[in-house]
């Protein structure tokens, strides 16, 4: 597990073990950005600007955990369909590297390295919990990312590719 994630994780626990009364409510920790990443430290540019905002207003999560979630699976489109054919999906999407933490801003760093390594499912289930998501909100990103890449005009056999590594059991 990548060195920044064991770190981030270790401070959470420590954090929510705090002997203070709002130290158990990971809610409005994330809600205030306080324990993962500051809310205004997430740069995300361009369309996939538009697609954060979509993500929280139809999922009711904050700016960081849809960005990162939004993230994590696009970090395991790229390491299992390639650069070359991630970078398809980026030509046809303004801002997609923000969200990897590409964006060259030095408040994505941590975004960044704590989505360098995902490389499997279970690696973006790994992220939504370090995000304070459930697995199972994976289900809900999912199709919400898939459905704004499709309107930005990403063609139907890359959106088939990423439906089946995003959600292999619904695509079978």
């Amino acid at each position: 597990m990548n060195t920044i994630l064991k770190r981030f994780l270790i401070v959470s626990s420590l954090y929510l073990l705090a002997p203070s009364v709002g130290a158990l409510d990971l809610g409005n920790k994330l809600d205030s950005g306080g324990v993962l990443m500051p809310e205004d430290a997430v740069k995300v540019s361009g369309e996939a600007s538009s697609l954060v905002t979509s993500l929280q207003d139809h999922l009711g999560v904050t700016r960081t955990q849809a960005a990162g979630g939004a993230g994590a699976l696009l970090q395991l489109a790229k390491s299992q369909l390639g650069a070359s054919s991630f970078d398809n999906i980026t030509d046809k999407v303004s801002g997609l590297g923000s969200l990897l933490g590409g964006s060259g801003e030095q408040s994505n760093n941590l975004l960044s390295s704590a989505l360098s390594n995902i490389s499997s499912m279970d690696d973006v289930e790994k992220a939504f919990s370090a995000l304070g998501l459930q697995s199972s909100a994976i289900e809900q990103f999912a199709p919400l990312v898939l459905n704004f890449l499709k309107g930005q005009g990403v063609g139907q056999e890359m959106l088939g590719n990423l439906s089946s590594l995003w959600m292999p059991e619904s695509s079978a």
